[in-house]
């Protein structure tokens, strides 16, 4: 099943992917932006489908402006639940006293690489590597299994993919992505949590926040092809 990827990035308005001269010896250096991104995930766990939430912020640079991102994410208490088969009897008698709102987290340091950036298309490869915790996980939780909730583990996932964007309007546009997590430490827990993961969704672009600010504040007329217009008086 495909989540919908809210991608809400303030500064992430695409540029040429050439630099516009100001004179036949001189060129335009962009700026630094800052840049922040919701970032919804579907991934793999034993097998079974889950979500992984996630959010990131950080710098944009260059003329494609490439990004360097500080992300956190995380696998919640009903993602478990969902691997859980309640119609077995084990279920009934399974040890849910384990499970607390986030099971497992990490935060990770990510350099999305754009290979295009222009007035329609961005595509990226992402590359991220991080840390984080995973509190004990039974190794099968269709089984009646007694967890120690002092018990944890440290990884270190390492994750590269490919970003594809297309901007369909000023306001919103269509988006995703696919790639590959694998994590340094070999354990039963890294085992579990290396996997493929993906989104498809609705990318909304910060001139339609900027744009009903206008309309709101200004009285501008405002639309989802041309800039905001201000009557003549």
């Amino acid at each position: 099943m495909l989540t919908t990827l809210l991608l809400a990035c303030f500064l992430l308005k695409p540029l040429p992917d050439s630099i516009p001269s100001v004179d036949s010896t001189t060129r335009v250096r962009p700026k630094l932006k800052a840049a922040f991104n919701l970032d919804f995930r579907n991934s793999f766990l034993k097998s079974q489908p889950v979500n992984v939430w996630g959010i990131n912020a950080g710098i944009t640079y260059g003329v494609k402006r490439h990004q360097i991102t500080l992300g956190y994410y995380w696998l919640s208490y009903a993602t478990y639940l969902r691997l859980i088969d309640w119609r077995r009897d084990a279920a009934r008698r399974i040890n849910l006293g384990y499970y607390t709102q986030t099971d497992m987290w990490f935060v990770n340091l990510q350099y999305w690489w754009n290979m295009t950036n222009n007035q329609k298309w961005t595509v990226s490869v992402p590359v991220e590597i991080g840390g984080g915790v995973a509190y004990a996980l039974p190794l099968d939780l269709r089984k009646e299994t007694q967890i120690d909730r002092t018990k944890h583990d440290f990884f270190v996932p390492i994750q590269i993919g490919t970003y594809a964007q297309w901007k369909a309007t000023r306001w919103v546009g269509l988006s995703g992505q696919i790639g590959y997590r694998y994590s340094l430490f070999r354990s039963d827990i890294n085992q579990n949590f290396n996997g493929t993961y993906y989104s498809i969704g609705v990318t909304v672009f910060p001139a339609f926040f900027t744009d009903v600010w206008k309309a709101v504040t200004k009285k501008a007329r405002i639309s989802p092809i041309h800039p905001p217009h201000y009557n003549q008086k």
